[in-house]
């Protein structure tokens, strides 16, 4: 997977820390008759395990404190899975994206250990109070304000600053969603986290995979099985974050469908050659959906901004190649009375 990756990219293999921590890793990993390290589980020994803050498919993350510093962090625990010979690529990715950004609205890494002898990587990350799939549905725990429409305008303009400025550097997020979204309650900071599926953009040739980003956040192109796409993916998913901040829901998840597509095209209209030029190329079944007029989102949306409409709208327009940029999205009306204590902040 290593050697994949670097005739991919070869700026991965330049990467010193990709050179050390794969042979450590693949010396360590490659006898079958390793027997298991009994501590493997636990945090190191300079770190203070506190709790347990969530499990899945990328790992664990635990709130640990700094022994020597007394800083809280999170420690992201990834496994590496006997199927790998080498360090899996999207810890290789995680790693060199959470390095080369630096930005406020995009989570700090402070170190990455490795502990010998074993198979797991751990990230040690600024921590933050919560992420913004809880601040939305546990607001009374968290005192959360997403309630205030300033708080949602704000929120989604340091998100649109991150995603700006990773698309300015040609890095696509690729799982733009709120579990992803971390917050600082006291300071109302928001930021992007999680850039295992991240890609930096090539040749435009270059297909990708489409099965990336996650139910209700995933553009119509990627459900089309496209291969060819770009920053734009991300720019739908935001737009799904956006309503789902005004809704309190994830917006597709509005519309009871089992099809995600027809769920889509239900609240947008299903699209023809005129509304998206090449549309029928991608999608060969596009003939056997039924043929939706787009709804009336103000419908949806009724104490909805009518600014924050238009945005919301332009984000998620369906052809790619019209979905607003997050460079144009960071002008929008929208934002012009936003506190411009944010913009500076964000400078």
């Amino acid at each position: 997977m290593l050697r994949n990756l670097q005739e991919h990219d070869s700026n991965y293999s330049d990467s010193l820390f990709v050179r050390i921590i794969a042979c450590e890793l693949c010396c360590s990993t490659c006898n079958p008759r390793r027997k298991k390290n009994i501590n493997e589980g636990k945090p190191f020994e300079d770190m203070e395990f506190l709790e347990k803050l969530g499990e899945g498919g990328f790992g664990t993350v635990f709130r640990c404190c700094d022994v020597e510093t007394k800083q809280i962090v999170a420690v992201k625990q990834i496994s590496i899975l006997d199927t790998y010979n080498a360090v899996p690529g999207s810890i290789i990715r995680e790693v060199s994206f959470l390095r080369e950004l630096n930005h406020p609205n995009i989570v700090r890494l402070l170190k990455v250990r490795y502990k010998k002898g074993t198979r797991l990587v751990h990230l040690v990350l600024e921590y933050l109070d919560c992420d913004l799939h809880d601040y939305i549905i546990d607001a009374e725990r968290f005192n959360s304000s997403i309630n205030n429409p300033m708080t949602k305008k704000s929120f989604l303009y340091q998100i649109l600053s991150a995603v700006e400025y990773c698309h300015s550097r040609k890095i696509i997020h690729r799982d733009l969603k709120p579990s992803n979204l971390l917050i600082d309650h006291s300071k109302e900071i928001i930021k992007l986290a999680d850039f295992g599926l991240a890609r930096e953009l090539g040749d435009p040739d270059v297909l990708y995979s489409p099965k990336v980003a996650t139910r209700f956040y995933r553009a119509p192109e990627l459900l089309f099985e496209c291969g060819q796409y770009s920053t734009p993916i991300d720019i739908w998913s935001v737009g799904c974050i956006f309503g789902e901040m005004v809704l309190g829901l994830p917006i597709l998840r509005a519309i009871d469908c089992k099809d995600e597509l027809e769920t889509i095209f239900r609240m947008f209209g299903t699209p023809t050659e005129e509304t998206w030029p090449g549309v029928t190329t991608l999608c060969a079944n596009l003939q056997t959906y039924p043929k939706f007029r787009p709804m009336d989102l103000s419908s949806i949306f009724p104490p909805f901004d009518p600014t924050g409409l238009n945005l919301l709208m332009r984000m998620l327009c369906l052809d790619p190649n019209k979905r607003i940029s997050a460079e144009a999205a960071l002008r929008h009306a929208y934002f012009d009375d936003l506190d411009p204590v944010y913009p500076i902040l964000l400078s």
